[in-house]
């Protein structure tokens, strides 16, 4: 079981680059909507530390994520869960969660 992923969970690359996902009103932790995968590919990514040049690329969008609940779904899809792995468009392409929650877990 992974711990379900919220509007305030710490997304980021590795470059300490930062995605503020969008949330899930139907469904919250403690007050905090949760988000789905969907809430999260294509976000921006911000405060990136690799400088963009010839041969490095800064991260700026979220071009995939993985990881959402089989049987905890909002609207149909399942909730983002802090087991998310992924890709941005950047040099250092990974993305990774923290739920920043204990309450909520999920497989």
């Amino acid at each position: 079981m992974a711990f379900v992923l919220t509007t305030s969970s710490d997304v980021h690359c590795p470059n300490q680059g930062k995605v503020s996902p969008a949330g899930q009103s139907k469904l919250t932790v403690s007050h905090i909507p949760v988000t789905r995968l969907d809430g999260i590919s294509g976000k921006s990514v911000t405060g990136c530390t690799i400088t963009t040049s010839n041969s490095t690329k800064q991260c700026g969008t979220v071009a995939s994520a993985t990881g959402a609940a089989s049987k905890l779904t909002v609207g149909g899809a399942g909730v983002a869960l802090d087991s998310l792995s992924g890709a941005t468009d950047g040099s250092s392409p990974g993305l990774a969660a923290s739920a920043g929650q204990t309450k909520l877990k999920a497989v």
